[in-house]
């Protein structure tokens, strides 16, 4: 599988794909602020990825540059609930060169259209951080609206912070 945008593609994330730039990301402060990992070996991002591969209610792909095939970032779709045609969606764009560069927004555009189209989901959620206001804009910027707002569900440098709960509902 691999989704083909104008400046990256997509595609499924194998086990090769675990190398030590992507384990960098992880560890990263800057990078990971806003993720719940906050560090991994290269063993554990191995076993990971194969987790999500297993997972038939996992989606997990890589964002590469179509100019270099450099692996820039990762997008998923866990879990997917198949009954409800809904699945809750992360992303992250380790690359620091990438950033606020708009490739986030056409990675998710990409996988919302894959998902409506190919998977036929009806809903798509993500849970960010209060803080996170750049993802924030990009998500409404692409059709997410908030669905609620959980109260201090956080932890964001070492204090309670809100999670803000948002919904794409898919329409042509």
């Amino acid at each position: 599988m691999k989704i083909i945008g104008k400046r990256i593609y997509l595609r499924e994330l194998t086990t090769d794909d675990a190398r030590q730039e992507y384990c960098d990301w992880l560890n990263d402060a800057k990078v990971n602020q806003y993720l719940i990992t906050k560090n991994s070996t290269l063993e554990e991002l191995k076993e990971y990825i194969q987790k999500q591969i297993d997972n038939p209610n996992s989606l997990f792909v890589g964002m590469f540059d179509k100019k270099n095939d450099q692996h820039i970032g990762n997008i998923k779709l866990e879990p997917i609930v198949w009954k409800k045609r809904k699945a809750e969606l992360g992303i992250l764009i380790g690359s620091k060169n990438y950033w606020r560069k708009g490739f986030g927004t056409e990675a998710i555009k990409l996988i919302i259209d894959y998902s409506y189209t190919s998977l036929k989901l009806n809903f798509i959620e993500i849970g960010i951080f209060s803080e996170n206001k750049v993802a924030l804009k990009v998500y409404e910027k692409v059709g997410f609206k908030i669905k609620k707002i959980n109260k201090n569900a956080l932890s964001y440098k070492g204090k309670l912070t809100d999670k803000i709960i948002m919904e794409k509902k898919m329409t042509l």
